[in-house]
């Protein structure tokens, strides 16, 4: 009896611990500041036609009308689609497609394969632009970008909802949208309330996850955000477009912090505009404005 009391109390004390450790991580989180005084050149980001030929394929030979058919609204079909394309094979690190567009990434995981973050963000970005919501594969970086020898970033999407007038960020590896007082967040406002608000938050996960797990693995990699000028999904690039972007990347630099010039040592990060204003990396996609 003695002993299983034993036992007893050492579980109970290896849980308060773990509760302890995650909770002194999430406290140890602090917000990023911006120069908001610094204004730059409006965006303008390329896009695809959901109405060019590959769309049109992506939409009807993965019947994405259907798998959002009872949805009520953008933000619906939004968790929809992340949900469904969280199920189209498990995550890999390391493996990438022959090819970088979404019918490509599709086809190959329909036959096996498993791919990273980057295909999960890519798909779920190409599927809500099919569907007419306007989106954005972002890229987002450690503080250590430049020095770290491997997972220094992680790649999400944001798509633009008119009913909420704003973009919102989509992890689609964790089949992840951040909520707080119900409506959903970018990835900025996700790193603020993280480091000022994460009991208030809410996470809409696809496939049941901890909340606090993942608050702490996703944390350090809301540093450096980035997306490319041309986010059209189908056309050729190189090893080095998709590292910087064939129009160019725009990067959001907190106040202060270091300009990157590479990513994890090796991969240069050209042709990039820092800015250090998220009024300016944020426009509005409202076609009345």
């Amino acid at each position: 009896m003695k002993k299983l009391l034993v036992i007893l109390f050492l579980l109970i004390a290896a849980a308060i611990a773990v509760v302890c450790f995650v909770f002194a991580k999430l406290e140890a989180i602090t917000p990023l500041t911006w120069d908001l005084e610094k204004t730059n050149t409006p965006i303008t980001i390329l896009m695809s036609d959901p109405n060019e030929p590959e769309m049109v394929q992506l939409r009807q030979q993965y019947n994405l009308e259907d798998v959002v058919r009872d949805a009520e609204d953008d933000y619906a079909r939004l968790r929809l689609i992340t949900a469904w394309v969280q199920r189209q094979w498990k995550h890999h690190g390391n493996n990438t497609p022959s090819r970088p567009d979404p019918l490509t990434i599709l086809k190959e995981a329909n036959e096996g394969k498993r791919f990273r973050c980057v295909e999960y963000a890519k798909v779920v970005a190409a599927c809500a632009r099919a569907l007419g919501m306007p989106s954005r594969v972002l890229g987002l970086k450690r503080r250590d970008v430049e020095t770290a020898k491997s997972g220094a970033g992680h790649v999400v999407a944001e798509v633009w909802l008119d009913q909420f007038n704003k973009w919102v960020f989509v992890d689609g590896q964790w089949g992840a949208i951040a909520e707080k007082d119900g409506s959903p967040l970018n990835a900025v406002e996700f790193q603020k309330s993280i480091a000022n608000e994460y009991s208030k938050l809410n996470m809409r996960f696809a496939r049941k996850a901890n909340k606090f797990r993942y608050l702490i693995w996703v944390a350090p990699y809301l540093y450096y955000f980035d997306f490319s000028l041309d986010q059209r999904f189908f056309k050729q690039e190189t090893g080095q477009e998709r590292i910087s972007g064939s129009q160019g990347s725009i990067m959001l630099v907190p106040k202060g912090a270091n300009k990157p010039k590479v990513f994890q040592i090796k991969k240069p990060l050209t042709n990039c505009i820092y800015i250090s204003n998220p009024q300016i990396f944020y426009p509005s996609m409202n076609k009345g404005d």
